[in-house]
């Protein structure tokens, strides 16, 4: 009986040891969990507790390097994906390396992690959904190229200043919204749509340009942006848009820079007839001349960013400043 028993105890260990919670098909390697493909052999990280996404994921865990591959009993497998809820409210984490094997980032991932200042993010993935939500100390980030969709990526980051958006974007939906103190974004000329609260209370927000692609913006995807002063829209139609787009902001005092040719149907259309509908000035292009970084300075002030080039200083959109 004896005998019998220590082998019991010797096998319980042993599954103890190997960290691997059978229930719930989770195996520890190392400081995180995943989830083995016995047969693609691949893992997934996921999160360190039974509910994912609750108070106390991975609670010691300060930085994390993802790697390419891991092994367990022999195998290896390699690590192509960031599961739902994988780091969310991971209070302690400050940095993350995620290399460009990564195909995929879970929703919710890295939500609430409420330290995190730095996020390498991998090329390759396509979409992101709610990854970084109430990242609070998060303050700027750039999004791989390979990126054409992104739906409330950073809503409640309220720390967020600066971020660079990839060309080939089509769709942002409720991405930036709590973002109280973003005051840069540059949307590429890929954009086709701009859904609902998508900078929803960006209340530092001073001036964007809607690309010329821009056929929607829906309701409520600029509410509560009391600071913006300056909106230009590069559309020679107007872009469907309702009052609600741009509700909470005051319209008759922000000035909106049409196409020349298009002033007469801004000031009809509804929604963007609310505004001080103004013609844009055809730019003085930044002169095409090679140069080095030490004549060429980019300097945000008062919420826009300026290019100053030897004496004189241009926009972003390429026009001189006089």
């Amino acid at each position: 009986m004896t005998h019998y028993l220590s082998r019991i105890f010797i096998l319980s260990f042993w599954v103890v040891c190997s960290q691997t919670l059978f229930a719930l098909g989770k195996t520890r390697i190392g400081e995180l969990y995943y989830i083995l493909d016995e047969y693609a052999r691949t893992a997934e990280v996921t999160a360190s507790i039974d509910q994912q996404g609750m108070a106390g994921n991975y609670p010691d865990l300060e930085s994390i390097v993802i790697p390419d591959t891991v092994s367990y009993l022999g195998k290896k497998y390699a690590v192509q994906t960031i599961g739902d809820y994988a780091f969310a409210n991971t209070e302690n984490l400050t940095t993350v390396v995620i290399p460009d094997h990564i195909q995929s980032i879970g929703s919710d991932a890295f939500n609430h992690c409420r330290n995190l200042t730095s996020v390498t993010l991998p090329e390759g993935i396509d979409t992101l959904c709610r990854a970084f939500g109430y990242c609070t100390s998060l303050r700027q980030i750039t999004i791989p190229e390979s990126v054409v969709s992104v739906n409330a990526l950073f809503s409640g980051c309220t720390n967020l200043d600066s971020v660079v958006l990839p060309p080939n974007i089509t769709l942002l939906a409720y991405t930036f919204a709590n973002c109280i103190n973003l005051q840069h974004v540059n949307l590429p000329d890929s954009l086709q749509i701009i859904r609902r609260l998508t900078f929803q209370n960006c209340t530092r927000l001073h001036t964007i340009t809607i690309p010329e692609k821009v056929t929607e913006i829906n309701m409520q995807a600029f509410k509560d942006c009391p600071a913006m002063d300056t909106i230009r829209v590069l559309a020679v139609e107007p872009p469907i848009a309702r009052s609600e787009s741009f509700s909470g902001m005051n319209k008759p005092a922000c000035v909106l820079l049409v196409p020349a040719q298009s002033v007469d149907l801004y000031r009809e259309a509804p929604c963007w007839k609310d505004f001080n509908v103004q013609p844009q000035k055809s730019p003085t292009a930044i002169p095409n001349t090679s140069y080095e970084p030490s004549n060429t300075i980019k300097v945000l002030h008062d919420g826009h960013i300026y290019i100053l080039r030897g004496d004189k200083t241009y926009t972003l959109t390429g026009q001189e400043l006089k």
